[in-house]
């Protein structure tokens, strides 16, 4: 194994799992460097509506996928653990940003995943490894810091830190302004503009580094996403589904306050509306809480063959997801900022850049599951038993 430091960037996903190509024999180059960035809520299609320079430099020399097919519901917590585990959430255990625990019977707030990241996989085979805000990192590497989540200067300012005097090889780091301002203001803002040319000055200042310390051509840098953004939609599905449910009869609590001993199902937004039995219920009470939801105009009900296709948990992502259909938003239809956690927000942005990789190449699709074993791959270090992604071929060189 050649010991190296990795660098990873973050972007969102789709809705279906997609065939892998076949693993090429071998491949010439291996990075002694590793960045892993991901830009939360950074949409594909930003390159080109902005034209960050510095990005778009990176693009243009290393390899592109179109379509990206992330983690459903397209939220941040559930996303970066898939992204740094390179598993989907049925063997995470990461659903939600908040989500039912029905052994423990409670709300878990932020959870975290007990599977392998690549940050520990790096460290287990001699990798001195860092993370900067990437929280699914947090107790997997060396090195962290939280310098600020959506301050772009501080987080290269750490990443940088951690190169140089920390000698870590592999760096995972989050730049979060567009997530916040996407929420604040909606994706085609002047705010998000703005965030996106901010972090694209932080890159560009890291590349500098990189090319000042001449471990540029050394370094695989990947910017993904967790997922994209979407503006409220005009059209508003026809009631809440808490409520529709509690109108049929159903007991129902939609936060850690309203649960008590009487609560049946438990229904959390999160873009879609995860629905939750408190108890395993019998298939003709589960069919009757399906039927109610399903009666909702404007929204698809995904039950547990569709989840399950999808990689969902059984139970941490909700025993029944309710989702809006294209066109339709559950709630705040016409509002002002950004949202997701829908379909619609399978969009994110991921580019490879460096040794291995091919170079001014596009690939029309793969998985965020696919980044972690691609990159281990790349320095010769084996995935974990957990890894469930597959090498993205199309992209290395031969």
């Amino acid at each position: 194994m050649r010991a190296g430091a990795i660098l990873l960037l973050a972007v969102g996903g789709f809705r279906f799992a997609l065939a892998a190509e076949a693993v090429p024999a071998r491949v010439t180059t291996a990075p002694s460097y590793i960045l892993f960035l991901t830009a939360d809520g950074f949409r594909s299609d930003y390159i080109e509506r902005i034209q960050p320079p510095h990005l778009s430099a990176l693009i243009a020399e290393g390899v592109r996928v179109t379509n990206v097919t992330n983690v459903f519901p397209t939220l941040t917590t559930p996303n970066m653990a898939s992204l740094v585990t390179g598993a989907w959430p049925r063997t995470t255990g990461v659903g939600a940003n908040t989500q039912y625990v029905r052994e423990e019977d409670r709300l878990v707030n932020a959870p975290r995943t007990s599977v392998a990241t690549i940050a520990g996989m790096l460290h287990e085979a001699g990798w001195t490894t860092a993370a900067v805000g990437h929280f699914m990192l947090q107790t997997s590497v060396d090195h962290y810091a939280a310098p600020g989540y959506s301050d772009a200067e501080k987080t290269t300012d750490a990443i940088i830190d951690f190169l140089q005097n920390k000698h870590a090889h592999f760096v995972g780091a989050i730049y979060g302004a567009t997530d916040q301002e996407g929420h604040r203001h909606g994706p085609d803002s002047a705010e998000v503009r703005a965030a996106v040319l901010g972090i694209d000055r932080a890159i560009g200042r890291l590349v500098a580094y990189l090319k000042g310390r001449g471990i540029f051509e050394q370094t695989l840098i990947t910017f993904n996403s967790d997922h994209g953004m979407s503006a409220f939609e005009k059209q508003q599905a026809g009631i809440e589904p808490a409520q529709a449910l509690a109108k049929a009869g159903f007991r129902v609590a939609t936060s850690a306050a309203e649960l008590n001993a009487g609560t049946q199902i438990v229904v959390l937004n999160a873009g879609v509306r995860l629905v939750y039995f408190r108890q395993v219920p019998a298939e003709a009470e589960r069919q009757r809480a399906a039927n109610v939801l399903r009666q909702i105009d404007g929204v698809e009900v995904l039950g547990r063959k569709e989840l399950e296709a999808l990689g969902c948990h059984d139970n941490r992502s909700g025993d029944l997801i309710v989702s809006p259909k294209p066109g339709f938003t559950i709630s705040n239809a016409g509002g002002p900022g950004g949202l997701h956690g829908r379909f619609a927000e399978q969009n994110p942005i991921l580019f490879f850049r460096g040794p291995g990789f091919r170079r001014q190449a596009t690939i029309g699709s793969a998985r965020t599951v696919d980044i972690v074993p691609t990159l281990l791959r790349l320095v010769d270090v084996p995935p974990g038993s957990s890894v469930e992604g597959t090498v993205i071929a199309g992209g290395l060189e031969n």
